[in-house]
């Protein structure tokens, strides 16, 4: 799964006084302005201050849609959907859902990387992979409050800005909770196994995001994908065709929307981006 773990984490790293044209898209013949960026939800503070670019087309927007809008969620009401969808009904552990050999290779790589598996045991295996991913990010520096749908959640909170989610936090989960069996146990698999790689895949993704190499990220956030087709399926291909019907929708409003969603999403034969082009829209890359 190289590079897997990275899933909308780590596709556009900011890097400051970097001249870029970063994955950001304004879709052309409207009669307002939609721009689309892509976006990873792990930052450093060094990473800081986020690119003109960017802001100048929040400055434009006058709603800023995210995959999940952040500002209308309950932690409670979070945790409740944890109970509800990340651990399995029957009462299956980790242990069971790997069997007994499998599991004992999970915690052997999980110590390779200092992380404890025990404290996952509870989760089914899509749910610990999503953890081993925000553990290993964490380790290396990288800080959720430092994201770019954090801090632009707090900025439009401030500013009073309209905010809108594509889907909710149920729906997320359930696009992975939905996974077969034998995928679910290769998704955690694979993210233990590509962990240690982490860092050098960073270091590819932020020059290709510096430059708006779209072609390179494409190579590196998609090669990974390419043996698990209904990972693929379920976290992209079907996501991707509801937030395009979403998109076109705001192209028909007179207010400006800027729509930020992980970059995975924004590259390759079944983006957003090729959604809409398909539909007969204009995606011009700002530079």
């Amino acid at each position: 799964m190289k590079r897997l773990a990275l899933i909308g984490l780590v596709a556009c790293l900011v890097l400051p006084g970097a001249a870029s044209s970063l994955p950001l898209w304004e879709l052309e013949g409207t009669g307002n302005r939609v721009h689309i960026l892509g976006s990873v939800h792990f930052l450093r503070a060094r990473d800081y201050p986020l690119p003109d670019a960017l802001m100048k087309v929040y400055d434009d927007a006058d709603v800023i849609v995210f995959e999940i809008d952040l500002s209308s969620l309950d932690p409670l009401a979070t945790a409740a959907a944890l109970q509800r969808i990340a651990i399995d009904p029957r009462g299956e552990d980790l242990e069971d859902h790997l069997g007994a050999g499998k599991y004992r290779s999970a915690q052997s790589l999980a110590a390779d990387i200092d992380i404890d598996l025990t404290a996952l045991r509870p989760y089914e295996p899509w749910f610990a992979a999503l953890q081993i991913t925000q553990l290993r990010m964490a380790q290396l520096g990288f800080d959720g409050t430092y994201g770019i749908e954090t801090q632009l959640t707090l900025r439009a909170v401030q500013d009073a800005r309209e905010i809108g989610g594509l889907e909710s936090l149920d729906d997320q989960f359930a696009a992975l909770d939905s996974l077969p069996a034998p995928a679910q146990r290769k998704f955690l698999m694979q993210t233990l196994e590509d962990a240690a790689e982490i860092e050098d895949d960073l270091d590819r993704i932020i020059a290709a995001w510096r430059t708006g190499d779209t072609a390179t990220l494409e190579e590196e956030l998609l090669t990974g994908l390419a043996d698990q087709p209904e990972l693929y399926e379920r976290i992209l291909v079907q996501r991707n065709r509801s937030w395009t019907k979403q998109i076109i929708r705001f192209t028909k409003s007179p207010r400006n929307y800027l729509v930020v969603v992980g970059a995975l999403h924004l590259v390759g034969d079944d983006s957003v981006i090729r959604m809409l082009e398909d539909a007969g829209y204009t995606a011009r890359q700002l530079h």
